[in-house]
């Protein structure tokens, strides 16, 4: 992920290096911190479909989420940075 984040140049850092569980979050891409998952398999309603960039899902009462190909976030990430 930070790799990918470089690539968009974005100033990014690997947080929980050698399992030292970051109080904060796994990566840190820009000031945000950020978990990272890794699944065998991810329920498919989470994954877009059709043409769609993204998917908005929430549970009952829950906070609005959404999920992204990590390329779409870093690339919208990126042209803020350059905007700001």
């Amino acid at each position: 992920m930070v790799r990918l984040a470089h690539e968009f140049e974005l100033e990014a850092f690997n947080r929980d290096r050698g399992g030292a569980q970051h109080e904060m979050g796994d990566v840190e891409i820009e000031d945000k911190f950020f978990g990272c998952k890794r699944k065998k398999r991810i329920a498919k309603w989470v994954m877009p479909e059709k043409k769609e960039e993204g998917v908005f899902f929430r549970e009952d009462h829950g906070p609005l989420m959404v999920s992204v190909p990590a390329e779409l976030l870093l690339f919208m990430m990126s042209m803020i940075k350059k905007t700001i």
